[in-house]
This record gives C-alpha cells, structure tokens and sequence, in this order.
C-alpha cells in the first residue's frame, strides 16, 4: 500500500457499527474476487416516473400495502397552470389492469378526489398517460397523492407523493438553472460565474469533499484538487416549493455519478446527491440553499486496505465505525450498503453483502448496521429501509442476516415488517438494537420490542416509556427501565438482552427508584423518599445515588443529609451529579470512578492527502503483519427468504414529534418544535408537524 502522510484522531470507541452507501470493483486491482451474491434485485415492481411539462421531476417509489405518508416528504410533483401531470410507467413485467389515483388534504387526510385513469398508450413497452387535476386543487398549496397500479402480479401497488398546483412557469427555468449550476462547479471557466451564488463562511474547516454547501469557500464548491467527470445520466427530481408575493423557490436534488484519479492515479467512482434550492424574482434566479453530499464507491483492495489502515476514501461522514470479536481478531464494518468482515491476523477480507447502489437516493432509502462478529468470524447484520430484495420488494422492514464463514453465507433470519422510513429507524436504531441468542430487540418510539429469529415470534417488551427512563450498557447487550415506564417507579427491571434473563431491584419501603445510566458495565440508579417525589419538584429528589456490579453487588454510595441529587451525568471515569440544598442550587459534586478500560484492535480515524483532502478511516492499533499479502474472499453467497417474513406490531409514533427536512431529505426527529426550528435554519430547511403539515420554513424567515 502507498505510503501516505497519517492524520489519527482517536475516538471513543462505541460498539455499534452505521451508515449508508455503495460498492464497484476497481478496475486495478490485480485479481477480482468471483462474485457468488445474488444481487440486490432492482426490479419487480413497475417504475413510475413523472413530469412537469416534457421535464422528468422524480421516479415514484412503489408500495405493496399502505403506508404512513405523514413523515414521507420524498418528492413533490409540481403542476403546470394547465393542470397537466404526464406519466410513464415502466411494467416491469407486469401486466397492469387498472390505473388509479387519490388525492388527499394534508391537514385532515380528507379524501379530496379519486378516479381510475381511462385514456392509455401503450408503446415500445412503457405505458403512457395524462392525469388530469382538479380544480379542487388550490394553487400553492400542498396535498397528498396517491398512484395506485393494480396488476396479476399484485393486487395493488402504491406510489405516494405530494403534489403542487402551480400559477407560472418558473419551474423549468429553475430546473435548468440547477443544473447549468451543476455543470459549471465541473468547468474551471464558466465556475467563476458562481462567485455570486455562495456565502463562504471563514469559520467552517474546508477539509473534507464528502459535504459542500453554500457556506463552503470557492475552492471546495469546484471540487479544490480533485478532478472529477460526471458518469452517465443525471436524474431530476422536485423535493419542496415556496410560493410567495415576492418570488416562487423551489428545491431540487440532482442524482449522478462521477470518476476520478486519487494520487496514486488510481480511478475511483462516487455517488453524488447535489440540491439546490433557487429563488426566482422579477425573472432572475437566486440561490438560497446549496448541498452536495459525496459518498465514494468503496472497494476492498490493496489501494484501500494496508497495514495500518483501512482507507475508506470520501464519505458524507465523520467516522465509520465498527464492531470487534471478543478475541480482537475479527473486526466487521459496513460503508455505503456494503458490508465487510476482516481478519486481523491472517488480512483476509469477506464482502458479506452488497447493496450495489447505483445513485444516493438508493443509499437514502436502503441501510446497512452492522450488529456483531463473533471469535469464529460469522457475523449479524441488518438491512432496513425499502427492502432491496426480490422476496420482500415493496416493503419496508428489518432484515436481520447472519453470515457464516464456513459456508460463506449469509442468510436472512427474519424480515419484519414495519412501516417507517430508513431515515427515522436509523436514529431509533441508535439507542437500542441488539441481538442474543436467537432473539433481537429492538427500540422504535416509545417501545421496545423482540423477535424470536426461531419461533417468529414477535412482541412487546415494555411500552409507553417516557423519555429517561431506560438505560443501555456500553455494548448494548443490558438492558435497564423504571418497571412502571414513568420518571420514577417502585423498582427497576434489568434485562440480560443476550439471553433474556430479567431481574429486579425494589426501592424499599417508602421510596422510589429512577434509572440513571451505566458507566461502562456497572449500573447507576437513584432513590428517594416517596413523598419527596410526590411535592411536585421540576426534578427527581435523589436522596442517595448507588452504584452497582453486573450481579448487583453495591460498589459505591453517595449521601449528604439534606442535599437532593437532581440530575446524574455520567462517562466512564466521572458521575456528575446537579444537587440543590433547602431549595437552592449548590456547586456540582462529582464520583470519581475507573471503569475497565476497553481494549481494541482499531479505531475510527481519518487523513488527509493533496489530491482526495480528508479522507475516513479505520486504524489498527498494531500494524498488521507486513508478510502477509492482502486476501480479499468471493463475496459470499446472498440468501433472502420470504419464509421468515413476519407481520410486527410496530408502531411509530407521530405524536408531539418536530421532523425537520432540509437539502430534501429528513434532518432529524425532535420533541421540542424550538429545537427543530433551530436545527431547520442550520440546514435551510423547513419543520413538519405529525401530520406533515408545515409548522415552520426558512423562506419565510429568510434574512
């Protein structure tokens, strides 16, 4: 491997492994693996695509049952004055007997309009035709739109959008402004016309290719040292409109691939999700928001992969991380949709499953977490968003798949089911998501919930738990919660997630128990009198903090007479306790506590070189052995079954929750509608209520 200059940054080390992505072989390297998988299968279901006027503005996603529309801000359709929306489909190999629609309100889902499509032309194997909206649609506003395909393969498939009735023609210019603005960050002439458009903020690092936006300097926006040509076609599509007296913005995201030569002249492909959002007044076009996001085309090589790290190249993140056998000899990660297992020792690679996405919008909708590795090598991972596979196409869910390194197979356990976006199972999933023997459990909203990977069955662990009121150990393989699921209860239930085994500890007579947390593998929880916890305070009054072992045994004691505990902070070496006494708040006072120190065969990390800028890595704490030659494996052999699909109770709940959307996509779920408006005006983006209803947008608090 090509010697480069080392930039580490060590971070702490979490044992849960994430992100979203892509895989293509490199032509250089000097032998290519014979590839045994089967395929993430892009087919199936007919592909529906949609214009405005003769311009293609999105490609439908397809749904085999209906689904919860609310949080879905995918694509919008905006309508032309006419009223006119053509639309292509694509069968697929399905023969289509009836085309329909539904138009809903988006405050109160009220069915506004329905019908079934009459006129259709057939030709050259895509059918054709004009839905025509009615004048029911008030022009600038949002509704809800429904295409629905019945087909002898399917008894119906749904395809959700939202749609928008327009009054003037300012969408094609916008359109064909993004991507002559697109086009120019590649042509180092006709960039400087983009001088104008962007606000480089002085403060922000400039390193890194995998994010640019509006803020970035000039140099970033056209791509500094790297020298990259756009592959194959571009795709299109409209993710949000603002109609105003002032002028009309829209929001556009750009799908493409680009190659490029890194410094060692080695040819390199990326996925490329580009949105802009463009302000036309009095005739002229202005740039509101700018966001391109870069994710590199990983692959396992002798380029990628050397002695002292794995080079995981330009991503849209700050660390990919991974998970670690107990005996430090296998490590397993997942970047782009692909997923790796590696052995330390002997510097063999194993591809365990590919999402071969083609664009970013593949890598949006579809992710990959890996869970564990075993000493044995075999690994558990899992797949969820829209299911990539044929057995489950149409569907959203959880597959849940094991790799076995004898067979060189990985094989779906379970497939559940479940109606929630990618985008908001990956913040769930970040909480709790861990598999035992033979049972997985999982967090979605305020439930926790298992499978039984065996027996199919599915249930609920514990419901409607408030906010603070669980705790998940270091590795995530111990569970804890206040038993009643409230602030406070008479006691607290552990849960051994490896093998389900569940104890107790009551708060005694007179008091109750709240759950602090762990500080690596030892338990933290708080008591106090019952009727102190009945006064009303704005806190929980911890009249003593303890500490415990796995097995329960008291370590440590904390107690001042007349001094509450408040609020409990802990990480593995300090408990920070908040305290107040008679009433006041007092200085801060702290436990001092040496958890065992966790030991690890790599680390996330990053470096830098002069040509690809900040590049994402994995670094190995002891060099690899330099005799060995890389060993990268076939892939190993794919195995779907729609045999272990099941249908789960579970349920996210929209309720009092703040969904923030910029650079057309979700940004993050919030409780708090202040802390979502926040977080909208970093992204210049827009806030949504349960319904999905616009509770906030930044173009009518654009300054």
């Amino acid at each position: 491997m090509k010697k480069k200059i080392f930039v580490v940054v060590l971070i702490l080390f979490l044992v849960i492994a994430a992100v979203a992505g892509a895989s293509i072989y490199n032509k250089n390297h000097k032998e290519e693996p014979v590839s045994t998988q089967k395929q993430s299968y892009k087919g199936k279901l007919p592909q529906v695509t949609v214009y405005y006027k003769k311009d293609a503005v999105g490609k439908l996603l397809g749904y085999v049952s209906e689904q919860q529309i609310a949080t879905n801000r995918n694509d919008i359709i905006p309508v032309s004055p006419e009223r006119v929306v053509p639309i292509s489909v694509k069968p697929k190999k399905n023969e289509i007997t009836k085309v329909s629609y539904e138009i809903k309100s988006m405050e109160d889902d009220r069915l506004l309009d329905s019908g079934a499509i009459e006129k259709i032309i057939a030709k050259k194997g895509v059918i054709s035709f004009d839905y025509t909206v009615s004048t029911i649609l008030q022009m600038g506003e949002e509704y809800s739109f429904c295409l629905i395909l019945e087909t002898k393969e399917f008894d119906k498939i749904y395809y959700y959008s939202r749609m928008m009735v327009v009054d003037e023609d300012f969408i094609s210019a916008q359109m064909k402004f993004a991507k002559e603005f697109s086009n120019k960050t590649y042509n180092s002439v006709s960039s400087k016309d983009l001088i104008a458009f962007i606000e480089p903020d002085l403060n922000l690092a400039n390193d890194s290719l995998g994010q640019t936006t509006i803020q970035s300097s000039f140099a970033m926006l056209t791509w500094n040292s790297l020298t990259p040509k756009k592959v194959g076609d571009t795709s299109i599509s409209a993710k949000e409109f603002c109609i105003k007296d002032t002028g009309e913005a829209g929001t556009y995201t750009m799908n493409y691939q680009i190659k490029s030569v890194n410094a060692q002249k080695v040819e390199e492909m990326y996925n490329v999700a580009e949105t802009i959002t463009v302000w036309t007044c009095a005739g002229k076009q202005y740039v509101l928001a700018y966001d391109r996001e870069v994710n590199q085309i990983w692959t396992a090589d002798e380029n990628n992969i050397g002695n002292s790290f794995i080079d995981l190249g330009i991503q849209n993140t700050d660390k990919i991380e991974h998970v670690e056998s107990p005996n430090r000899n296998y490590l397993s990660f997942a970047i782009n949709g692909d997923a790796y297992v590696m052995n330390v020792t002997t510097k063999e690679v194993v591809p365990i499953y590919k999402l071969n996405a083609e664009n970013a919008s593949e890598l949006y909708r579809t992710r990959v977490k890996v869970l564990n590795v075993t000493d044995e090598g075999n690994a558990n991972f899992i797949i969820y968003g829209y299911s990539p596979s044929e057995e489950h196409v149409g569907k959203n869910g959880i597959s849940i798949m094991h790799f076995d390194k004898k067979t060189n197979e990985t094989k779906e356990k379970v497939f559940m089911v479940c109606g929630v976006s990618a985008a908001i199972m990956e913040q769930e999933l970040q909480e709790l998501f861990h598999i035992g023997d033979g049972t997985v459990y999982l967090k979605l909203g305020k439930n926790i919930y298992y499978a039984n990977t065996q027996t199919k069955e599915t249930g609920i662990l514990v419901d409607n738990l408030e906010d603070h009121s669980f705790a998940i150990n270091r590795d995530g393989s111990m569970l804890v919660y206040n038993t009643s699921g409230k602030a406070y209860s008479d006691s607290i239930t552990i849960v051994d997630l490896n093998n389900g085994q569940m104890n107790t500890i009551e708060a005694g007579e007179g008091k109750v128990i709240k759950v602090c947390g762990y500080t690596g593998e030892n338990l933290v929880y708080g008591l106090a009198n019952k009727t102190d916890a009945e006064k009303g305070y704005k806190y929980f009054p911890m009249s003593i903090v303890k500490i415990v072992d796995p097995k329960f045994n008291e370590i440590k004691s904390y107690y001042q007479e007349n001094v509450f505990v408040t609020d409990v902070e802990i990480t593995d070496t300090i408990i920070n306790m908040k305290r107040v006494k008679k009433g006041k708040a007092i200085d801060d006072d702290q436990l001092l506590f040496n958890s065992e120190e966790q030991v690890t065969a790599a680390y996330p990390s990053y470096w830098t070189d002069d040509v690809k800028m900040k590049e994402i890595a994995i670094s190995f704490v002891q060099h690899l052995d330099a005799n060995l030659e890389l060993n990268v494996k076939n892939d190993a052999i794919v195995l779907f079954d729609t045999g272990v699909e099941v249908e789960t109770s579970m349920e996210y709940d929209l309720n009092n929750k703040s969904y923030v959307y910029g650079y057309g996509k979700l940004q993050s779920v919030f409780d708090s509608q202040g802390m979502a408006e926040k977080a909208a005006r970093a992204v210049y983006g827009l806030v949504t209520n349960e319904k999905g209803q616009k509770t906030w947008v930044f173009e009518e608090h654009y300054e």
